[in-house]
């Protein structure tokens, strides 16, 4: 093994002697290039430097041999500049800040060495690089490994949260589903009984009501699940006729809000199409039910229906106080209820996500438009044949 020359002895216990003054400057510059993510406290920031400084002066004491820096600095220093890395992941450094704060390092020797008027030999110039390359690669190299623990951890997460869901799920869909298809059952049989009293008759007909809306907040429940895990709705398109669709959602609104007016125009004839009828039904519900839930009991909700050979536009509108601008670009986010102020029993805020949702999945889309002077409109927009729609989805 080789060891330094007289110069670099010398140097080395000029850089142990100034090290505060040299790790001052550093820490001075880190401040003034803003460097990592936030400032930390000095102590923090400083971390290992004064131990990396002692392997910058020991390298050179030991000079090169002639093929690599001997084995007693390159261990030593890549150890501190682990430890190094991994304290800076922990701060929020990313790999380019890492970097960034080693070629500060280099920066301040090497200003600090032309303000001494040391006349740098080639060796000694070559063990400076080394040192601080083998830390910057140890650190970068630390740091990358860490956070490529922290994502694997991340991911194991994740897999055990949506296991987790997915078994929650099925015991919402079995264990809850099913006692309140008994209630509804009981509760339609009992209602068609005879000699019920007007109070008896309103019990059954809330308690009815109730279990409905149970019922559909868990369709919504398990419809955002399977998109969730999926990345999209699942649907099974077949041959069907749009116009059917529209006149039963119609249909089925009137009974459930009794008095409402819903008016239809546009295309009145037969609409073939290549859809999933029941995912279809469900969003022409979503749209009617939320049409007449937010407007005036005596406006009239009304139902556009346009057709060409490419593709079916249902456009539901009514006169219910307009949408505020700000909340537009969000009406069709997960947990966005139509009204903020409606208790939150009412409605998961999850029908027009999952509306939406259906649409993308047949190709299509679902836009909204509102304002004061001409109400607020929901339009469906659907191909006539979705996108690979021969295969069931």
């Amino acid at each position: 093994m080789s060891t330094g020359s007289q110069q670099a002895h010398a140097l080395a216990e000029q850089l142990e002697r100034d090290r505060q003054v040299i790790i001052a400057r550093w820490v001075e510059r880190m401040r003034r290039r803003h460097v990592g993510r936030q400032p930390l406290p000095t102590l923090e920031l400083i971390d290992s430097l004064p131990e990396f400084l002692v392997r910058v002066a020991e390298a050179l004491r030991q000079g090169l041999p002639s093929d690599d820096l001997d084995a007693e600095v390159t261990q030593p220093t890549a150890e501190v500049a682990r430890e190094h890395g991994v304290h800076r992941y922990r701060h929020g450094f990313d790999v380019r800040a890492v970097v960034d704060e080693y070629t500060i390092l280099l920066d301040v020797l090497l200003d600090y060495l032309a303000e001494k008027q040391y006349r740098l030999e080639v060796p000694e110039l070559r063990a400076i690089l080394r040192v601080v390359s083998v830390g910057v690669a140890a650190a970068v190299d630390q740091l990358s490994a860490e956070r490529d623990t922290a994502v694997q951890a991340s991911h194991a997460e994740l897999l055990q949260a949506r296991e987790y869901e997915r078994q929650l799920i099925g015991v919402v869909s079995h264990d809850l589903r099913n006692p309140l298809a008994i209630i509804l059952n009981c509760a339609a049989v009992m209602m068609r009984g005879q000699g019920l009293s007007e109070l008896s008759a309103r019990s059954l007909q809330r308690l009815r009501n109730n279990a409905e809306r149970a019922v559909r907040l868990i369709g919504d429940l398990l419809d955002f699940t399977q998109e969730r895990s999926l990345g999209r709705m699942p649907v099974r398109p077949a041959d069907c006729d749009m116009q059917q669709l529209i006149r039963e959602a119609i249909e089925e609104a009137a009974l459930t809000h009794p008095g409402r007016t819903i008016d239809q125009s546009g295309e009145m004839g037969a609409i073939a199409g290549h859809w999933d009828r029941d995912r279809v039904a469900q969003v022409l519900t979503n749209l009617l039910d939320n049409a007449l839930k937010f407007s005036p009991l005596d406006s009239r909700v009304s139902v556009d229906v346009d057709a060409d050979e490419e593709q079916v536009t249902v456009a539901v509108h009514n006169w219910g106080a307009p949408i505020p601008p700000e909340r537009l670009g969000s009406v069709f986010e997960a947990f966005q209820r139509a009204d903020p102020t409606a208790p939150a029993r009412v409605s998961l805020g999850l029908g027009l996500h999952i509306s939406r949702e259906i649409a993308r999945s047949h190709g299509g889309s679902l836009d909204v438009d509102s304002a004061a002077d001409r109400g607020t409109t929901l339009t469906l927009t659907l191909p006539r044949r979705p996108p690979g729609a021969g295969n069931a989805s």
